[in-house]
């Protein structure tokens, strides 16, 4: 098992070396399982910048969301740090997901988290997520495609 230590509001990692998608997956459940820790009903916006398997990633986040029962809004397209941060607002989300490894080199991702007032989510909570991350994720992501997700519902493409 690979540890996944968080930095500022997140984590970051070298895509393809820890950044994968059994590891977004891990901290997708974490994140979900605080989330429902947190509100009877929780609702998260999702979304990921233009780099290398964004979409992938982004994708593993909403299908492990959907799966644990966290109603989430996936950004369609390349969307930016703030954007995600004005749909948590505006959606009145509990949580704000982006994938994104901000300023650092290309090679890197990362899962940046942001509280339900649009910023970075608080240390503290944080650190909850980081401390809750599985072994390995409980979802089988391969067992539902994005496309059944947002017929259903329990995803909404924005």
């Amino acid at each position: 098992m690979t540890k996944i230590k968080f930095g500022t509001d997140g984590w970051r990692a070298i895509i393809a070396r820890e950044f994968t998608v059994d590891n977004v997956a891990r901290v997708a459940e974490a994140t979900a399982v605080w989330l429902l820790k947190n509100s009877k009903t929780p609702t998260v916006v999702v979304g990921h910048d233009c780099r290398f398997a964004g979409k992938l990633f982004a994708e593993t986040v909403a299908k492990v969301m959907s799966a644990k029962g966290v109603k989430t809004l996936l950004a369609n397209g390349f969307v930016s740090t703030p954007m995600i941060s004005l749909g948590t607002v505006d959606h009145k989300a509990d949580a704000g997901i982006i994938i994104t490894a901000s300023h650092n080199p290309p090679s890197y991702n990362g899962f940046k988290l942001k509280g339900s007032y649009g910023g970075p989510m608080t240390p503290s909570k944080v650190q909850e997520i980081e401390d809750s991350i599985p072994e390995k994720c409980s979802v089988d992501i391969d067992q539902f495609s994005i496309e059944e997700l947002i017929s259903k519902g329990t995803v909404q493409d924005h």
